[in-house]
Parts: C-alpha cells; sequence; structure tokens
C-alpha cells in the first residue's frame, strides 16, 4: 500500500494504517534524532514525540509534498525544541559514553573505528541545520530540494549548507599531526548509533 492510500486512511481515522506508517518511517525518524540530540535515550524519547504530534496533526496534512518529508519535518522541530530546552537547562550527558557501531562488521578494524569515533566528535561540534543536512543528505538520501522542504529554504540554501558543514567537518576531523580523515559522501561511512 502506498504512503497517500495509508494517508488518506489515517485520515479517517484508521489507526491500523498509521501504525503502518510509523513502522514505515520510525527507524529513519529515530537515527535522524540520534544525529542531532547527540543521545539515544533521548533520541526515542524525540521520535515519540515527532510520531505523536505527526498523528496529532495528520487530519491537517494537506499532501502538497511527501508525507515523509512531512513526518521529517515535524523531527527535525522536535529535535530543535529539544537542544533548544539542553542548551537552556545543561547537558548533563557525557558523549564519550556512547558507544558507536559501524556498517560494517563488529570485528572492524581499529583505524576504521577510529575514523568514525572522529567523524562522530566532528558532527557534534557541527551547528544543529549543518548537522541536520548532514544527516538527511548522506544517511536519508534526500535530495536538495527534499531538504529545503524539511528544513526551510531553497535547495540552492540546502546545497551551501551541506557544502559548508563538509568544509567544516574536513577542519575538525584535521588531526594534530595534521593527517585528514576522508570525508565521503556515502551513508555506509559514517558513523551510526545503535538502532533498535
Amino acid at each position: 500500500m502506498t504512503d497517500p492510500h495509508l494517508v488518506a486512511r489515517a485520515q479517517q481515522g484508521d489507526l491500523t494504517a498509521f501504525e503502518e506508517l510509523v513502522k514505515r518511517y520510525q527507524r529513519e525518524i529515530y537515527g535522524l534524532a540520534c544525529r542531532l540530540v547527540m543521545d539515544p535515550e533521548e533520541a526515542k524519547d524525540v521520535t515519540q514525540q515527532a510520531l505523536l504530534q505527526a498523528f496529532i496533526h495528520i487530519r491537517g496534512f494537506k499532501q502538497q509534498s511527501q508525507f515523509r518529508t512531512w513526518l521529517f519535518r515535524i523531527a527535525i522541530n522536535q529535535c530543535y525544541n529539544f537542544l533548544k530546552t539542553r542548551k537552556k537547562y545543561g547537558d548533563p550527558m557525557d558523549t564519550r559514553d556512547m558507544k558507536l557501531v559501524g556498517e560494517d562488521s563488529p570485528e572492524a578494524d581499529l583505524a576504521a573505528k577510529q575514523d568514525r569515533e572522529r567523524l562522530y566528535q566532528a558532527l557534534e561540534k557541527l551547528p544543529p541545520k549543518q548537522r541536520a543536512v548532514i544527516t538527511l543528505k548522506l544517511e536519508q538520501g534526500f535530495s536538495y530540494e527534499e531538504i529545503s522542504q524539511v528544513l526551510g529554504g531553497t535547495a540552492g540554501a540546502a546545497r551551501v549548507n551541506y557544502c559548508q558543514a563538509l568544509k567544516t567537518l574536513k577542519k575538525h576531523l584535521k588531526g594534530e599531526d595534521e593527517d585528514e580523515v576522508a570525508v565521503r559522501s556515502n551513508a555506509k561511512v559514517a558513523a551510526r548509533l545503535p538502532r533498535r
């Protein structure tokens, strides 16, 4: 069943249709939230909030954009709200306690793990909007047009944010010995948080 069909049914009160939409996108929304809020437990809460907001407002969705784009916009807003609250009240989380897993097997060599850790730390230093652009482009495969619909602005602005984010990442990834970890435009190389 296609998204528009499921959305139409959900708008008429069909909970099963909405649950199917949740199954399709919950993991992607959680991945996005992990990247933006940098805390797997908080990302679960943000994901649930985003899905709850989607459920509450599904009747108002006019299907002028794809459901996925609309849902990601809600998730981004929930992440931004969380980040504003954390900035206001402080961040009790120590990011060094977070575990990273690679796309490869658990036996990935030490150098690759260190590269992923450095990439993760560099991503953490990006402003939220740049972090969002990187995540949407590399992990979710969004086009610049889709990114502009999710984040607001134009496709050109999304491209500029993406390029600026890559430049900033490269600067952060330069080591003390001036060696640079390659930043590849491939989602498989991006550091990943464990997903449940």
